[in-house]
Formats: C-alpha cells, sequence, structure tokens
C-alpha cells in the first residue's frame, strides 16, 4: 500500500517538477531532428559557446550584437557591429576555436527602434510560415533578421528543403532579401 502510494504521489507530481526543473525536451527532440551526429552537435556547441564567450569577454556591448553559429566545424559570425576592429577580433577568436575548420562572417550596420520592431515582426511571420509548412523540418533551420534582411542558417536535409525554406521566406511581408547559410545534410 505503501508503494502504491508513493508512485501516486510521484505522478502527481511529476508535471510540477518538470516545470520546477526543466529538462532539455527541445533539446532531445533538436538532436533527434538535426543532420548531424551527436558529436559533431557537441563540439559544434562547445565551439560556438567558447567563442560567444571570448568575444563577450572584449566587450560586453558589442559581444551582444554577435549571433555565433556552428555547423560541422564551419562557424557563422553574424551582427550589427560597425566596428572593424572588433569584427577583425571576432573572426579572430573564431578561427582560434577549437573543432572550427572554417569562418565566414556577415556584418550589417546597427538599425534603429523601429528597424528593430519590424524585424522582430518578420522573425514571427517567418517562423510561423516555416513551421506551417509541413515539408520542412522547421527546427532544423535558424534565421537572424537584420533591417529586413532574412539570413537562414542549419542543416537541412537536402537542397530541395534549403530551396523551399528560402522560398517561404522570401514571401513573407518585410523580407527584402535572403541570404541562405543552410548546409543541406547529403553536403558534409
Amino acid at each position: 500500500m505503501f508503494k502504491t502510494g508513493v508512485l501516486f504521489c510521484a505522478l502527481l507530481l511529476a508535471p510540477a517538477a518538470a516545470l520546477a526543473f526543466p529538462t532539455p525536451w527541445g533539446a532531445i527532440y533538436g538532436a533527434a531532428r538535426d543532420e548531424r551526429s551527436l558529436l559533431d552537435m557537441a563540439k559544434d556547441k562547445a565551439a560556438a559557446t567558447e567563442i560567444k564567450a571570448k568575444i563577450m569577454d572584449r566587450d560586453r556591448m558589442k559581444g551582444l550584437a554577435v549571433k555565433v553559429y556552428c555547423f560541422v566545424g564551419h562557424a557563422i559570425l553574424l551582427g550589427q557591429v560597425d566596428d572593424a576592429e572588433f569584427q577583425e577580433f571576432a573572426l579572430a577568436i573564431a578561427r582560434q576555436a577549437d573543432h572550427v575548420k572554417s569562418v565566414e562572417a556577415h556584418w550589417e550596420p546597427p538599425t534603429d527602434e523601429n528597424t528593430l520592431a519590424q524585424d522582430l515582426e518578420i522573425v514571427a511571420r517567418l517562423r510561423t510560415a516555416l513551421v506551417a509548412d509541413e515539408t520542412l523540418s522547421s527546427t532544423q533551420i535558424e534565421f537572424e533578421v537584420f533591417a529586413g534582411k532574412v539570413y537562414l542558417l542549419g542543416m537541412v536535409r537536402s537542397q530541395q528543403d534549403a530551396d523551399r525554406a528560402i522560398a517561404q521566406a522570401s514571401v513573407v511581408p518585410g523580407v527584402l532579401n535572403v541570404v541562405s547559410l543552410l548546409i543541406p545534410g547529403a553536403g558534409r
């Protein structure tokens, strides 16, 4: 009887515990849908974290403006930074990071609050469009928006998926340009 009571209480408290101590279910789902191996995912995450931490150590405000991604050893820096010296510093840090085989950067000029509000609207619309497209695995696609310019990032199953994501992004109201940094899974 005692064991049954304990089990019953545990079942009742499990949802509350899940809220109080969240588990990385999104990470587990993302790993199942990702085109990379778990080892590559771990190495990529470690490299991106290392790069971001060192950039933030140099200048927190400028560092916040830099987004860092890594896919199978290919580091991508994106941001609204108009300081050429800081851009070069960020690139140098990325090139020195463990697991990084290549680096590319895309810098955009800083924008005002009105543009930020428009970009946030694009983000919401684009996320909705990608999720609504049942032919895409939208969990594999990351994106950043700077003044209406959309950068698509991530590893997708095929070039057809990359083309589909580009097409979806291109028709979102407010999008001025789409830059695809998507990597088809077969291209590893």
